[in-house]
């Protein structure tokens, strides 16, 4: 700075040394530091109050683009998937949607380990509020959570229900039920079904692997166990279900859950047909058949058939104990067949027997001149009499059963005898074990009943592969016997048959072939069950049968078959289809069209370097939309 006075520069002095003027002051330089301190703090200041107390904006999914990546927002919706956590990686994720769209959250380590150790994680049909990162990708959308406490979860009220009053409009909505456990099935590892009955219906309590890893094993379950379950409820292929969030929400009941009204014989009709009643009689007939026994209840004048399945009578603790004079009390399903009515168990423990059968006392007889016998006493119900080594006659088949040979028997009357004969034990279809069969019964009739572990196709029908312990045989349905069976869309892995047929062998490998679609009968059902996984991560599930969900881009033909590729948001793969099995498949049209939503259950493969899935039966292909 100079001197306005002697023009002479005189730096930071305040006055001129050389000429004594008086300069004007300037800003000091430690003002200026201060003032920018105090500004800073302002602003830092500033940040932190906007920061705490400034509401973080709330995103609809469906507004979410790529210019809000890694955005801090809030997004609020209904959870709509049972969420994912993986014990090893620490890693929790789950689904959320609302009225514009769907997302996953995800939190990581940390994070999922502190929201576990409070237990606040939600669940399927929870409200929740969250706060986090947005990440959007080309082809997903995600949120990553930061702090834990961000997130917020409303978990409504249970609402009482009887079991037939739920439905499909009842998807989320949270419920308690009170049943009886029926059966237990896993159709794949990672998946329980716990069967549920009232006495108004029954229901499937779905429990993922994800459930006990975070919380534990559920009690001891077995068939005929009381329970109470609150749970939301959820859809499978449009058939409601309830999904377990926590094993505390499982209870065992000490007072039975009465599955089925008590009724006399001459109250059921056939209005009653598809609903579970008790009824109480004395057997007074007993008839075997190709798949079970038949036997005739009065309770004094009326009538009804109960129908056990073999495989229901097979784990009876004493199916002697049913014979003719015995008094029973059986609970099941009534229905009806060819105009008759009948009452058909599910368990072992819906048959009991109230009374045994009355046993005969010899009495002394008055003696008779030589030569003349003593009159037999009327029989109180006439039974026509079975000669010894005789099988009692099979009821009519619903499809007339072609003729098989066999090799003529010869029968040589006993002597007739001087009492009244003893009672001849009614004789049962049995099964042949399947490790007893060889290549030196080809040609022989058998009945083999086994779990389906394994399913094929080939051009002209399918085949099962059956095992039951003992070994396993391949059950070989041509096409014309596969769409001849009733059972067909629960024919599948997991499923348990009873087959009659001819023992055959094709290349070395022994095999079954029913000779029409009534010789095969599903005595527990099976299905298309595989894990659920994204397509784009098929390619670690090499050679191992799966399920994917998505939309149909396209479609090639291809030789025999057709090529539909399908996509979901993960990647595309190109689902292979034999011509046998897409004829079969219902609404196969929807697969030509792009944008069909279908799962399919299928063996993933690789053909010329490139993935591709393979469905072996019509039923492991479904046209959702």
């Amino acid at each position: 700075m100079n001197c306005p006075s002697c023009g002479r520069y005189v730096g930071p002095y305040t006055a001129c040394p050389y000429c004594g003027a008086a300069l004007d002051r300037r800003t000091s330089v430690r003002l200026l530091k201060l003032t920018a301190i105090i500004l800073a703090l302002g602003g830092l200041a500033f940040l932190w109050l906007m920061g705490r107390y400034m509401a973080v904006p709330t995103l609809e999914i469906g507004q979410a683009n790529a210019m809000m990546n890694l955005a801090y927002v809030r997004v609020t919706g209904r959870v709509t998937r049972s969420p994912i956590y993986d014990p090893t990686t620490g890693y929790f994720s789950f689904w959320l949607a609302d009225d514009s769209g769907e997302l996953r959250v995800a939190a990581y380590r940390n994070e999922a380990r502190e929201l576990i150790s409070e237990a606040r994680l939600p669940a399927l049909g929870d409200w929740v509020a969250v706060e986090g990162t947005l990440r959007v990708r080309e082809d997903a959308l995600g949120l990553t959570l930061n702090v834990p406490s961000k997130l917020q979860i409303h978990r409504s009220t249970p609402i009482d229900r009887a079991i037939r009053e739920i439905s499909a409009a009842d998807q989320f909505v949270r419920v308690r039920v009170q049943g009886q456990v029926r059966a237990i099935r896993a159709p794949y590892p990672g998946l329980t079904l716990i069967a549920l009955r009232d006495g108004t219906g029954e229901i499937e309590l779905a429990v993922t692997e994800v459930i006990t890893a975070l919380w534990g094993d559920l009690p001891d379950l077995f068939a005929g166990q009381s329970v109470e379950v609150v749970a939301p409820v959820s859809l499978y292929k449009e058939t409601p279900q309830l999904s377990l969030v926590h094993p505390a929400d499982l209870t065992l009941l000490d007072t039975p859950v009465a599955i089925a009204a008590e009724a006399h014989i001459n109250q059921v009709s056939p209005t009653n047909a598809g609903e579970w009643l008790a009824v109480s009689g004395r057997v007074i007939r007993v008839e075997p058949f190709s798949a079970g026994v038949r036997y005739t209840l009065d309770d004094g004048g009326e009538q009804i058939t109960l129908l056990l399945w073999q495989s229901v009578f097979d784990q009876l603790s004493d199916p002697h104990a049913l014979v003719v004079g015995a008094t029973v009390r059986v609970q099941g399903e009534v229905a009806e067949y060819r105009g008759e009515l009948e009452i058909v168990p599910e368990l072992p423990t819906d048959v009991s027997v109230l009374a045994a059968a009355p046993v005969a006392t010899p009495t002394a007889k008055p003696l008779t001149p030589t030569g003349t016998a003593t009159p037999l006493p009327p029989s109180p119900t006439p039974i026509p009499p079975t000669p010894i080594g005789t099988a009692a006659p099979f009821p009519p088949s619903p499809t007339p059963l072609p003729p098989t040979p066999t090799r003529a028997a010869t029968f040589t009357p006993p002597p007739a005898p001087t009492q009244a004969p003893a009672h001849t034990p009614t004789l049962f279809v049995v099964s042949v074990p399947i490790g007893e069969l060889n290549s030196g019964r080809t040609g022989e009739e058998v009945t083999v009943s086994g779990q389906v572990v394994n399913t094929a196709s080939f051009s002209k029908g399918f085949k099962f592969t059956l095992d039951d312990g003992s070994g396993q045989i391949t059950l070989l349905m041509w096409q014309d016997v596969y769409d001849d069976c009733w059972d067909a869309p629960v024919l599948n892995v997991g499923a348990t048959v009873r087959a009659t047929g001819q023992v055959g062998e094709f290349e070395g490998e022994l095999q079954i072939e029913p000779s029409f679609g009534g010789d095969v009968k599903v005595t527990a059902p099976g299905g298309p069950f595989a894990p659920l996984r994204e397509i784009g991560a098929l390619s670690h599930y090499l050679g191992q049968r799966v399920t994917i969900e998505g939309q149909v881009v396209r479609t090639a033909g291809s030789g025999g078959g057709v090529a539909v590729f399908v996509g979901d948001a993960t990647g595309e793969v190109a689902v292979f289809i034999w011509n046998n099995v897409l004829e079969r498949i219902a609404r196969n049209t929807g697969l030509s069209a792009p944008g069909t939503l279908v799962r399919v259950v299928g063996v993933v493969q690789e053909y010329r370097s490139n993935l591709q899935l393979v469905p072996v039966l019509p039923y492991d292909v479904q046209v959702l939309q």
